[in-house]
């Protein structure tokens, strides 16, 4: 028999003669599981004739906060389930190099639809510094493929408050879920709040997202969130809030992003990398990114604004963005300003940028604000009519000779430390006396020097640009030229 006083004894509602009786029975938990487990069947939905479909917990959880009726649960055993986890935590000191604080064992959420009737909040040990334990939760399935899901019913998964004054040294993964249902938060600056989350370090993998939203507005600086394989379900209102006052980490692999997936008010973004492909669209000036549109393939569709530079008058934002695909199907720029802004300094790697329509414009706006510390494109595709000079893209450029012929120009690598650009010649001539200085896209930093040059012809570089010493003659040149520095 299970001692109702032994904290690791498991209550649940037995309910006779249509509620008009019931009482608090008790069990062990399911040994042999490293888990703990959360079925969605049982005696009190009329899934089951066993309570809880003899997992630990589920719709016949014992809810000890109900004060009339029958006291089960409102969270269909998720809230019981975290508190039973919270009273059997594991407490660590750090000595062995983990992070101080607590970690509850992880609590699988069995296949099949959990409706919330109440928030469900996160335990805090407040006897620790670091409140905010580090715990798991898991579901049965992948991406949008879940069997398992989450309806919201308008209510939230609390992981620490509002304040952001609870904090925490772990992080969580949630796994393998979907959530469902928008959610109407009650502070008024939050407009799709689903998950709220104050911890430092946040992975979710392998879930998909109907109108609800991940708010990490909470969260320490340089928190780190991992998006892997996470499936925003389009048409919905779907929304990752974070703080205009911190930095953070964001990672984000093999997702399929439709309908939305935005940061408000970003002013500082320590680094951003999508490796299969994203969106980088901004079409609100508060708004630092949006996320709109990620393919499986790791092809992104780019069809409104680009990035613009939302940072406040007087201050600057750093955002770091690692981009896979990038497809350009739209005739509006890229790079856009508020016109009262601060200053955003971009660093922009691009593995493969598409330009699917004859009006393209990657050219930074006059007094924008947008500084490029960095700016790589690993490869260019132009499946368009028109000649790919122009997209005016701010690492490349093409240059009439002065009496026939072309210069065009593009930079392979533009970083702090290191600086290389192409030149290619096509058919130049200047049959004048006069050298002709043409402005590189990007200027370098310090110092350029030119490594390479088969054109046959004469030629300086400064830091800003290059000088053609004028042959005087009718000969054409041909070749490429290599400049280098930092």
């Amino acid at each position: 028999m299970v001692n109702p006083n032994d904290p690791a004894a498991i209550p649940y509602v037995i309910s006779e003669d249509d509620g008009a009786l019931w009482y608090v029975a008790y069990k062990e938990k399911n040994p042999g599981i490293p888990y703990i487990t959360v079925s969605v069947k049982g005696v009190a939905n009329g899934l089951s004739t066993e309570y809880n479909d003899g997992y630990d917990f589920g719709p016949d959880s014992y809810n000890p906060n109900i004060s009339s009726g029958i006291p089960v649960t409102q969270t269909a055993g998720i809230q019981e389930a975290m508190n039973y986890a919270a009273s059997i935590a594991t407490y660590f000191d750090g000595s062995e190099g983990s992070a101080i604080g607590y970690a509850l064992p992880p609590i699988k959420l069995l296949t099949g639809t959990y409706n919330l009737n109440a928030d469900v909040v996160l335990p805090y040990f407040s006897n620790v510094s670091q409140g905010i334990p580090t715990f798991t939760l898991l579901g049965d399935g992948s991406g949008s493929q879940t069997p398992t899901v989450i309806s919201m019913n308008g209510y939230n998964i609390i992981i620490g408050n509002s304040s952001g004054t609870q904090t925490g040294n772990g992080g969580f993964l949630i796994q393998g879920l979907q959530f469902q249902g928008y959610s109407s938060p009650n502070t008024s600056s939050l407009q799709f709040l689903g998950i709220f989350a104050a911890n430092p370090n946040c992975v979710l993998r392998d879930l998909g997202f109907k109108g609800v939203g991940l708010d990490m507005s909470g969260a320490n600086s340089f928190a780190q969130i991992n998006l892997d394989n996470v499936f925003i379900f389009p048409y919905y209102n779907t929304s990752l809030f974070l703080s205009p006052t911190k930095s953070y980490q964001i990672s984000i692999t093999n997702g399929t992003f439709k309908g939305g997936f935005v940061s408000n008010g970003v002013n500082q973004i320590g680094a951003v990398n999508f490796a299969e492909g994203i969106q980088i669209n901004s079409g609100d000036p508060n708004l630092a990114f949006n996320v709109w549109e990620i393919d499986n393939n790791g092809t992104t569709n780019y069809g409104s604004n680009g990035i613009t530079n939302g940072t406040a008058s007087g201050t600057t934002s750093n955002m770091t963005i690692d981009v896979g695909t990038l497809v350009i199907n739209t005739t509006a720029p890229f790079f856009n300003s508020t016109g009262s802004n601060g200053t955003l300094n971009l660093k922009l790697h691009v593995k493969h940028l598409v330009f699917q329509t004859d009006i393209m414009d990657f050219s930074i706006p006059s007094g924008s604000g947008i500084n490029i510390q960095e700016f790589t494109i690993d490869e260019i595709t132009n499946n368009t009519s028109s000649d790919i000079s122009t997209a005016n893209l701010p690492i490349l450029s093409t240059t009439p000779g002065t009496t026939a012929g072309t210069v065009g120009m593009r930079f392979t690598e533009y970083a702090t430390s290191h600086k290389k650009l192409i030149m290619t010649f096509t058919g130049y001539e200047n049959d004048t006396t006069t050298a002709q200085t043409i402005d590189f896209p990007l200027a370098f930093a310090t110092s350029a020097l030119i490594s390479g040059n088969n054109t046959g012809l004469t030629i300086s570089a400064t830091t800003s640009g290059i000088t053609i010493t004028a042959p005087d003659s009718t000969t054409t040149y041909s070749g490429i030229v290599i400049v280098e520095g930092y």
